[in-house]
């Protein structure tokens, strides 16, 4: 009896696809992330290319990232509307033809000019933001709560590894057009989730309408939403500060190698904080993350002119962001929405802070770039200072891994333990 009931819990404890869907559409959505965020991470890289190539002034530079963060901010908002108005599998699919023909573009347009530039930036982040949302509310229907942390995490993994194949490997310095053709090849490889034979479609039972207005006056969001906004406005701006502190201060391979360490730990930290997070619950996992982040702004604060500060630094930042990018991309909102609502809404909302805060730190970029040295201490003090605020309205936020999954939990524990107990007496 005691070890039917540790079958029992364990495959309720360890089920990641939702009653919605199927093996072959958790399957699908999955490959969809995948290849979305690999493409995003690309494209972030063709266009930082681009601008070097282009050997533009700050201000050419602002108006070229500002598009393509605006860009994405306007085309999620299409996207949410749209959504109501067409299947989403219809809508999936002119979301990746909209990324084939923008990674087609060079084939087209020739990048050799501040308008040129500036046009593929914003259909890059067009061709992004325009099915983003609908893409994770088919993730949010697809996942049940006790594990959509955890495949969440998984996904973001996969990502980054194949993204990192990308960058290590010779195609980013093969010229513009072989890019452009890669990218096309490597887009175009998510229209076989939409020809997949017996793929189910999922289609939320949207019997309920959800404004903008709903859903920010909804309490519980506006305690998850404004943390999240302050992280990514303080990191946005702290970023373009840092980065040419550590590359004076430090040189171009210390702070190469901190990079690298950031997105290692990041990519390690999503998986693990994924399950940590299926396990204790998101908040715990949030709260932990800005406390950890305020003390490293907080040391880095007190000796900033030493290595080793800034080691421990991209450790607990790498953490952070991989932790955060899980639950604040992928987790937290999908919990929050109503499974008869239109969910799209909410993750469209949700990516504003973001993509908003990277246009505020391109715009101070050339004025952060010119603060005294002696203003470091001032600077990282001010950045522990707003992310330990920031815990505040997480103290008022209520847990959205349901009760009932953390019970489940416990009576897995209880079922081992007892069953260990049971076999060492036996």
């Amino acid at each position: 009896m005691l070890l039917q009931l540790s079958v029992m819990v364990s495959r309720k404890y360890f089920r990641l696809i939702g009653p919605q869907s199927s093996k072959k559409d958790f399957a699908a959505f999955s490959f969809l992330l995948v290849n979305t965020l690999c493409w995003y991470f690309i494209t972030l890289n063709v266009l930082d290319n681009l601008l070097t190539n282009l050997g533009g002034s700050a201000y050419q530079t602002v108006v070229i990232k500002a598009s393509y963060n605006l860009a994405i901010i306007l085309s999620g908002f299409c996207g949410a509307f749209i959504s109501t108005k067409i299947k989403r599998r219809d809508l999936l699919l002119i979301w990746i033809i909209f990324g084939i023909v923008a990674s087609l573009l060079p084939f087209i347009i020739v990048a050799n000019s501040m308008e040129s530039v500036t046009l593929f930036s914003a259909w890059f982040g067009f061709s992004f933001g325009f099915g983003m949302p609908s893409c994770l509310s088919y993730f949010t229907d697809g996942t049940v709560f006790e594990s959509r942390a955890r495949s969440a995490g998984l996904i973001f993994f996969l990502a980054s590894l194949f993204a990192a194949v990308f960058v290590l490997s010779d195609i980013l310095s093969s010229g513009l057009l072989s890019i452009s053709f890669y990218l096309a090849i490597w887009r175009s490889s998510s229209l076989c989730i939409l020809v997949l034979p017996n793929l189910r479609k999922i289609e939320a039972n949207r019997t309920e309408r959800t404004s903008f207005r709903t859903i920010l006056g909804n309490r519980p969001f506006l305690f998850y939403l404004i943390p999240w906004s302050m992280f990514a406005l303080v990191d946005a701006l702290e970023k373009a500060y840092l980065q040419s502190y550590i590359q004076i201060a430090f040189g171009e391979s210390f702070f190469s190698s901190n990079q690298f360490v950031e997105t290692v730990i990041g990519s390690l930290s999503a998986l693990a904080g994924g399950f940590v997070a299926d396990i204790v619950g998101r908040k715990r996992v949030v709260v932990y993350g800005f406390v950890s982040l305020g003390i490293a702004y907080a040391i880095v604060g007190l000796a900033p002119f030493a290595q080793l500060p800034w080691h421990f630094y991209s450790v607990v930042d790498g953490f952070a962001w991989g932790t955060f990018f899980v639950m604040f991309i992928f987790v937290i909102w999908g919990d929050l929405s109503p499974p008869k609502g239109t969910r799209e809404k909410y993750f469209v909302l949700s990516s504003v802070p973001y993509f908003l805060a990277k246009v505020i730190g391109a715009i101070f970029l050339p004025l952060l770039r010119g603060f005294p040295k002696e203003s470091t201490y001032a600077t990282f003090s001010l950045a522990a200072f707003f992310l330990f605020l920031a815990v505040i309205p997480l103290m008022y936020a209520p847990e959205t891994l349901p009760e009932k999954s953390i019970q489940d939990r416990e009576l897995r524990q209880y079922v081992e333990k007892a069953k260990k107990t049971k076999d060492k007496y036996i």
